[in-house]
This record gives structure tokens, C-alpha cells and sequence, in this order.
């Protein structure tokens, strides 16, 4: 009689998130290198029109295989409002990261984490979600933080401008805060391809008017690095939200913070450019914030199941 074969205990599902977030972090890295090469000859706005388009072709195979049932939505308000705040980010993100503003990727990085801070902001004015002191205090430590990362160090010059990209920078955390909110609250009834699929769909159709105004066609090879592009922002969009759908987001939230160092290596290795001192010392004060926040979390909320 053949000896049974030894089982393994199937991953939880705050593991599975943690594989699937590390995965969206390293494509995301992926994307926003590739957007800002190729931003140097293409605008911004249409460098996001044709990453949800492109992210929209590449979604059909499951269109055609599932039929219209994969387009139904409970809430269609919601979706629309959460692809609203979704290209808003997006947009803002392309601009701070593009040739015009040149924002390094590990500070655009830094700043993004600010989104832990808005999202907890968000939830209390808008969810009705109670938020006590400890969490109010983390927020106003995570916006000091920003301050820090904002405002010239003191051995640089007075009459220094902030780089507009760094205030896009915030807005765009600002704007993907609210579309979190609403994912996490739409994953409970609606699949991460229908998300993914309307995301694309919605972005492609707001964007759509800029290709009259701003658009060069792409030249040789750029076509390849485009479609490269949109390939690794939608495969990253959609590692996000099963990262999102099958774990806690207290738990992942230190997890995010990867992207800092994957970033910061891109810079090193491919730009040739770190950000200053001032940047590092805001990012510790936003990351320990942030983790303050989710370690409340885990301790006022029960873990999701396996």
C-alpha cells in the first residue's frame, strides 16, 4: 500500500496577499521606470490614457471568455467614483514623475506612503469610521513627516521652491486613498476583474480627449516600451487588488513599504539620482506613523480567515 503523500498547509490568505503586494511593488517599479524614460517624448496625460488602454486590450481574453457577466456591478456610482479618484492619481502621478517636473522614483515612492494617512482621514470623514487618539496622533505625525520631506533643508538656500511635482506627489496619494477606500469596500461583492476591467474601461474613456491635444505618435521602438509599460502597470493593478482582497490591509502595510528600496535602487542604477537627507528623515517619520496606525488596526480587528 502506497505511503500517503505528506500534505503542506495551505497559505493564509494575509500570506497570500503579502506574495501577491511584493509582486505589484516590483511591476509597479517596472511601470513607473518605463513612464518616465518614455516621457521625455510623450505626455504624460497620454502615457495614461495608453496605459488603461492597452491595460483594457489585455483584459479581452477574460471579457470574451466570461461574457457580460464579468461588466455587472451592485454599486455603479461607486465604481464610477472610484475610477474618478483612481485617474485623478493616476494622472497626477504620471506629472510628477514625467521629464517636466523630474521627481526621483524612491521620493514619489516616499510620499505615496502618505496614503496610509489619508485613507485613515478619509474613512473618518466620509465612512463614519471612529478613529481614536492614537490614530488621529499617528496622523499628525505621518503629516509632519510630509512637512519635513516638503520644505528645503536648512543648509540649502532661502527663496528655494518646493518642486511642483511633490505637491502631485500628494495628490495623487490623496486621490488613491479615497479609490482604495472604495475598492476595499467593492471587493466584498464584486470580483478583482470586474474591478480591474471597469478601472481600465472608465480611464480610457476620460483620458480619451487628450490624444486630440497631445498627441506624438510613437516613433521605432517606443511602441514596444509602451505596450511594456502598460503591461507591467496593469499586471501590477491587479496584483494590488488581490493583495487587497484576500488580506488585511493592517498587515500589508508594512509589506508596501518595499517599494522604497526597489524604487531607490532604480534611481541608483538607471537615473543616477538619490533624493536628499530630508527626504530620508520624512520617510521614517511617515513609515512609523503609518506602521502605528496598522498596528492599532490588528489590535482592534480580528485577522481574516484563511
Amino acid at each position: 500500500m502506497p505511503a500517503a503523500e505528506p500534505t503542506h498547509p495551505a497559505l493564509t490568505g494575509n500570506i497570500r496577499g503579502m506574495l501577491w503586494l511584493i509582486l505589484s511593488g516590483l511591476f509597479f517599479t517596472g511601470f513607473l521606470i518605463l513612464a518616465k524614460q518614455l516621457s521625455s517624448s510623450q505626455d504624460p496625460l497620454v502615457l495614461a490614457f495608453w496605459r488603461s488602454f492597452v491595460g483594457l486590450l489585455f483584459t479581452l481574453p477574460i471579457i470574451l471568455h466570461r461574457g457580460m457577466a464579468v461588466f455587472k456591478v451592485t454599486r455603479p456610482g461607486i465604481v464610477l467614483l472610484r475610477s474618478l479618484c483612481g485617474t485623478a492619481a493616476f494622472i497626477a502621478s504620471m506629472m510628477a514623475i514625467s521629464d517636466t517636473y523630474q521627481l526621483p522614483l524612491s521620493q514619489f515612492n516616499a510620499l505615496s506612503f502618505s496614503r496610509a494617512l489619508f485613507i485613515t482621514l478619509l474613512a473618518a470623514l466620509f465612512l463614519g469610521e471612529r478613529v481614536g487618539r492614537w490614530r488621529w496622533g499617528a496622523v499628525l505625525i505621518g503629516f509632519c513627516g510630509i512637512l519635513v520631506m516638503v520644505l528645503p533643508s536648512p543648509d540649502q538656500a532661502a527663496g528655494i521652491k518646493v518642486n511642483p511635482g511633490v505637491l502631485l506627489a500628494i495628490l495623487s496619494a490623496l486621490g488613491f486613498a479615497g479609490a482604495i477606500i472604495m475598492v476595499k469596500s467593492l471587493s466584498a461583492t464584486h470580483s478583482a476583474m470586474t474591478l480591474l476591467i471597469w478601472a481600465n474601461l472608465l480611464s480610457s474613456l476620460l483620458l480619451a480627449p487628450f490624444l486630440f491635444t497631445r498627441f506624438d505618435l510613437p516613433i521605432g521602438g517606443e511602441w514596444g516600451w509602451l505596450i511594456a509599460m502598460s503591461l507591467a502597470g496593469v499586471i501590477g493593478q491587479y496584483c494590488y487588488i488581490r493583495a487587497m482582497t484576500v488580506s488585511d490591509a493592517s498587515f500589508l502595510a508594512p509589506v508596501d513599504y518595499l517599494r522604497l528600496p526597489m524604487a531607490a535602487l532604480a534611481d541608483w542604477l538607471i537615473f543616477k539620482a538619490l533624493p536628499e537627507n530630508n527626504v530620508w528623515y520624512g520617510t521614517v517619520i511617515i513609515v512609523a506613523a503609518a506602521l502605528l496606525i496598522a498596528f492599532r488596526e490588528r489590535r482592534l480587528k480580528p485577522p481574516n480567515p484563511a
